[in-house]
């Protein structure tokens, strides 16, 4: 099964997690509640097979209970088009758009919309967008049944491209981890860069390009 689900209990999770940020910013988490069923549905689209609910709460399994990062992750995805390339600047302006209507600081939400942006290229010059970066790449560390399924993930949410197109795209992203100095930036995700190398490593040579 290539499509990764929330585990046993997750959407509850999910729900006391947001409940807990909001309170943690100071306002009613039943005053948000049209927000959270428009990101509810937005992770449940169809074509997500990986980038979906599961996701977010593995994501926020990962990361402290800071509202920027927990609010990066929130809408980091929240736009998610496999056949477009601004997927990450629509997220941001996203986010940037809602939460000023909540009536969150500019400097919050600036913040906020950074990490999302740095999502593009999965690289951050500042130690915020750094752990928020290993978390979100957590996955290509794992284990490699898991990492496998993944890999048959992402082909589903780009079934719509050719075969031969999306090998030469993946090999590309693939062989641009591989060639960077180091995967993780931060100590608590450094214990991932060889699972992930490895896994990155297997799945270059799957590809045959």
């Amino acid at each position: 099964m290539s499509v990764f689900s929330l585990s046993p209990g997750g959407r509850k999770r999910l729900l006391a997690r947001w409940d807990a940020l909001w309170l943690a910013l100071g306002q009613e988490p039943s005053q948000r509640a049209t927000l959270l069923d428009e990101l509810l549905v937005r992770y449940a689209e169809p074509h997500r097979c990986y980038h979906n609910l599961a996701h977010l709460e593995h994501l926020l399994g990962l990361l402290p209970q800071d509202p920027r990062l927990e609010l990066a992750a929130w809408f980091h995805d929240a736009v998610y088009d496999p056949t477009r390339t601004d997927n990450e600047e629509e997220s941001a302006r996203l986010a940037q758009k809602r939460l000023a209507a909540l009536g969150l600081s500019e400097g919050l939400i600036g913040e906020v919309a950074r990490v999302i942006r740095a999502t593009r290229t999965h690289r951050a010059e500042d130690p915020l967008a750094a752990l928020f970066l290993d978390a979100d790449l957590a996955i290509l560390g794992a284990q490699p049944k898991t990492y496998a399924r993944y890999a048959q993930a992402i082909r589903r949410e780009y079934a719509w491209l050719p075969e031969a197109i999306f090998r030469e795209r993946r090999a590309a992203v693939l062989r641009g981890f591989l060639s960077r100095p180091r995967i993780y930036q931060t100590p608590g995700f450094a214990h991932l860069e060889e699972p992930a190398r490895w896994n990155l490593a297997q799945e270059l040579r799957a590809i045959g390009v």
